[in-house]
């Protein structure tokens, strides 16, 4: 091929803007491993979703929550581990594009996060850290029975929302009942107070939430077998593995010591919830 200067001009400029390209594509954006930039920079960044208590809220300025002090608690164990503090830096992010800022290294890691075969292929996954139970909660009288056997008949009336894995649980251990899909959680909500369904069928944090706000609810039953999501979180894929190995070891160690449930009970306090309506029974 003859090489004029138009077409030197037109390789040039199609080279300048591929580097620039590959320098502020995610998977550009930040190489080499997470644990070296942690221990150089003495920072963790922790991603969060604002305004999602019990995970985080602010009282009088300051953050709380689980998230919050997962961070903290983590952050303190890799001071320890590095032999120098750890600073954390807390980053907003959103559901859609949490994958992307973590893979981008605008975030380190993120907690509260629900494995799925595509965050597994995009991220290194690490939990679970706890595990949040099914409920069902009652405005009324209440269930004839506490197990899923035991309300698997066509007169039970649940309400669920729509495309969640509440309501996959109904489906798969209440086939019989009459499930009750509704758009949203304000929607599930009105069709058990409208008397149209017995019960709302959620995860303990919802469904506590739901109480607090929704005071003609009384009574919250932990669903026997207790069926319950597991919840970890999620880390870049650096090639190196470390951050992610040494964090499932902390997660595993700050479950089995009953740290996180503390934890889970603070912030649901901290938040204004009603913990008293949580079933003893509840382990996270």
């Amino acid at each position: 091929m003859k090489l004029t200067r138009r077409t030197a001009t037109g390789l040039l400029v199609a080279t300048v803007a591929f580097a620039s390209f590959g320098a502020n594509s995610p998977s550009f954006a930040q190489s080499g491993s997470t644990w070296d930039n942690i221990a150089k920079t003495g920072i963790l960044k922790v991603g969060l979703i604002p305004n999602r208590p019990p995970y985080q809220f602010e009282v009088k300025g300051k953050q709380e929550g689980l998230a919050i002090q997962m961070g903290e608690d983590l952050a303190t164990a890799l001071s320890k581990e590095l032999g120098k503090p750890i600073a954390i830096e807390y980053e907003n992010s959103t559901w859609s594009t949490l994958v992307l800022d973590i893979q981008s290294g605008r975030i380190d890691t993120f907690f509260g996060m629900s494995e799925t075969p595509e965050r597994k292929a995009a991220l290194d996954m690490f939990g679970p850290l706890y595990s949040v139970p099914v409920v069902a909660i009652t405005a009324g009288g209440a269930l004839k029975g506490n197990t899923w056997e035991a309300l698997n008949t066509p007169e039970t009336r649940v309400a669920v929302v729509m495309g969640t894995t509440d309501e996959d649980a109904v489906r798969k251990y209440m086939p019989k009942a009459t499930i009750r899909a509704m758009k949203g959680m304000a929607e599930a909500i009105l069709d058990v107070q409208s008397g149209n369904s017995d019960a709302l069928v959620t995860s303990v944090l919802l469904g506590i939430n739901a109480m607090d706000k929704n005071p003609n609810f009384k009574e919250m039953t932990l669903l026997q077998p207790p069926h319950a999501l597991p919840s970890g979180g999620g880390a870049r894929k650096d090639g190196d593995g470390r951050f992610t190995t040494f964090v499932q070891k902390w997660s595993e160690e700050y479950r089995a010591s009953g740290r996180v449930q503390d934890v889970i009970l603070e912030s649901l306090k901290q938040a204004g919830f009603g913990i008293e309506a949580i079933p003893a029974e509840v382990k996270f």
